[in-house]
């Protein structure tokens, strides 16, 4: 090796943060690392995301999370990179610049050893920061500035790791998607393998919609997101509906417009029996009114013993609107 040669591997090894080497704030190098472990965390956190839904209701999805699952492991590796790559772009390489700029300016150790720290802590303005954008869509900020911030703490981690690592071998870093994409399958199959043992063995429960007798189901139903829509079921099986939403003659009272307050609402008197639903099996409560669309009404049992739901799906089979009643009282 010539020493022209020595000097230009001194140069892109040796003065870490150097920025014109491969590891500068938006270098190749450092988004490759981040990058995959972008997409790396993905699927275990889809899997992960999968388990801890396995006892929650479905609300009659077809598959339930099964589904969202089977579709993931179906195109999650054609989109995983590119989704690496685009999270690493808009936040673990913004927040390691804000974090590279602050520890040159402060400490008086190398920057470069402090570097991954305030890349770590930069992660809290630039998950707000997008956070803030989302809440302007009307969504909420405090979650999901937290969990933004989160999803960079593995992508830095990495990238001070691949690039530590690189120094010591004094060549560039092999294989870092392969053995990413081999971390990540490992960590999925242990996941999903402890959730078949722990479900085979009754550890985790898997949803089961509460059994409520004639006399749980009596009384007063309110809507979750109108309190003004209102059920009164009578224990003699008569029934009251206030503002109650239903199907029209059509058979759907699907708006592609998307203009809620178009959908049909029922006031009146019927009678109430507990029947079957249309799908999973699952007891409902069966209204029969006068008028109201002119056929019954099926609100199926949901939610849990302790805060039991009426609910019914209305417009696209594919993209629901669930309506949903919870009882006055819990």
């Amino acid at each position: 090796m010539s020493w022209g040669n020595a000097r230009g591997s001194a140069k892109e090894y040796a003065p870490r943060g150097h920025e014109g080497s491969a590891w500068g704030a938006w270098g190749g190098s450092r988004l490759r690392a981040a990058a995959a472990a972008s997409a790396a965390q993905l699927p275990v956190a889809g899997v992960v995301a999968f388990t801890l839904s396995l006892d929650d209701d479905s609300y009659g999805a077809a598959g339930g999370p099964a589904l969202g699952l089977a579709c993931f492991l179906l195109f999650g590796p054609l989109l995983l990179p590119v989704v690496g790559l685009l999270h690493s772009a808009v936040l673990t390489l913004p927040a390691s610049w804000l974090g590279r700029t602050i520890a040159r300016r402060l400490g008086r150790a190398p920057a470069a050893d402090r570097e991954w720290a305030w890349s770590l802590v930069c992660l809290v303005p630039a998950g707000a920061a997008w956070a803030a954008g989302l809440a302007a869509l009307g969504t909420s900020f405090a979650g999901p500035a937290l969990w933004i911030a989160a999803s960079g703490v593995l992508p830095v981690l990495n990238t001070a790791y691949c690039r530590r690592r690189e120094e010591r071998l004094g060549r560039p870093l092999r294989k870092v998607w392969i053995l990413s994409g081999l971390a990540s399958l490992g960590l999925s199959v242990t996941v999903i393998g402890s959730a078949l043992v722990g479900t085979a063995t009754g550890l985790i429960k898997e949803y089961e919609p509460p059994q409520l007798s004639v006399e749980q189901l009596s009384g007063v139903w309110r809507g979750e997101r109108d309190e003004g829509v209102v059920l009164r079921l009578r224990a003699g099986g008569g029934a009251e509906l206030d503002g109650i939403p239903y199907e029209d003659g059509t058979g759907s009272s699907y708006d592609s417009s998307g203009a809620e307050e178009r959908r049909p609402r029922c006031d009146g008197t019927g009678t109430w029996t507990v029947g079957d639903a249309p799908y999973g099996g699952r007891p409902a409560v069966v209204l029969e009114t006068e008028g109201c669309g002119g056929h019954e009404q099926v609100w199926t049992v949901g939610g849990t013993e302790a805060r039991p739901e009426l609910f019914v799906l209305f417009g696209d089979p594919d993209s629901p609107d669930i309506e949903k009643l919870v009882r006055e009282g819990g």
